[in-house]
């Protein structure tokens, strides 16, 4: 199998993962949604609010903010402060983005064993309605934080291929 038949087919497969990625964080919005219908048309049709809805809601809405922001949305769309480094030449702008990548993937390297441990210790507390431990609550912090490191990683590694539109770059 030829180098570029293996780059072809690890690209097919990643572009699967990132729309299951996409899917998912879809379908985690049309949880958030609907139970927000829901509580709506229970509590001004039929006057009987549910308390579920409202934990629903909240918990896909951690699970929307965290996932997206790892998995759907762009590096170059996140919010960055580049007054400065577009002033410089091509090389040291793309030097300087490795450069804050790589400190960016370590921030949360160092961060994923509390991380871990932080979502252990909080599978013993419970949501108070729907009585789901608080550590599969916030289990998505864990995965965002590790695929933040997987992202930065490849964008340094290739970024023509990673995320095109790296900032700084015309």
């Amino acid at each position: 199998m030829s180098a570029s038949t293996r780059f072809s087919s690890a690209a097919r497969i990643a572009r699967r993962i990132a729309r299951g990625a996409d899917f998912l964080g879809a379908a985690l919005f049309a949880v958030l949604f609907l139970s927000l219908v829901v509580q709506v048309i229970l509590r001004f049709v039929f006057a009987a609010p549910a308390a579920w809805t409202e934990e629903l809601a909240t918990i896909a809405y951690v699970w929307v903010i965290f996932w997206g922001t790892a998995f759907s949305v762009p590096l170059a769309a996140h919010v960055a402060v580049d007054f400065i480094v577009p002033r410089f030449a091509a090389p040291v702008r793309r030097m300087l983005y490795a450069l804050g990548l790589a400190v960016l993937a370590a921030c949360f390297l160092w961060a994923l064993p509390g991380i871990a441990d932080y979502l252990r210790f909080m599978m013993r507390e419970r949501t108070p309605v729907l009585d789901l431990p608080f550590g599969l609550v916030y289990a998505v912090f864990l995965a965002a934080a590790a695929m933040v490191v997987l992202r930065c990683l490849a964008a340094i590694a290739r970024p023509s291929s990673a995320d095109p539109d790296t900032p700084g770059e015309a």
